[in-house]
C-alpha cells in the first residue's frame, strides 16, 4: 500500500512484544532504569534470561544501555514503538477505506 509505513521496520517490535516476560520487562524499566541483576528478582527469572531479553529489546530500539560504574543499566527508549504506531496507524488507515466502500454497496 502506497504510503504504508514499512511492516519490516516494525517487525523486530512486535516480535519484541510478543513476549509476556518481555512486556513486564518494559514495564519495570518505565518505572526505572535498572541493571538485568535488579530485573531478574521481580521478573522470577535467571540474570542469563534476563540478559538475553534485554537483548532482544534493545536490538528491537524499545531499549538501551548505558554504564554507570560497574553496572550497565538499561532504560526505555523514548519514541521506541513509533515505528509500530506508525505501521498500525497505516493499517487503520486501509480498513478504515475498506469501511467507507462497504458502506457504500450496502
Amino acid at each position: 500500500m502506497i504510503g504504508q509505513p514499512d511492516a519490516a521496520e516494525s517487525q523486530l517490535i512486535f516480535a519484541a512484544l510478543s513476549d509476556a516476560t518481555r512486556r513486564r520487562m518494559l514495564k519495570l524499566l518505565g518505572e526505572n532504569a535498572s541493571s538485568a541483576s535488579r530485573l531478574s528478582a521481580p521478573l522470577g527469572i535467571s540474570r542469563q534470561a534476563t540478559a538475553k531479553h534485554l537483548r532482544i529489546l534493545v536490538d528491537a530500539g524499545l531499549a538501551k544501555s548505558r554504564r554507570d560504574g560497574r553496572e550497565i543499566v538499561f532504560e526505555l527508549v523514548l519514541g521506541g514503538l513509533v515505528p509500530a504506531s506508525d505501521y498500525i496507524r497505516g493499517l487503520k488507515a486501509g480498513f478504515e477505506v475498506q469501511l467507507v466502500e462497504a458502506a457504500k454497496l450496502g
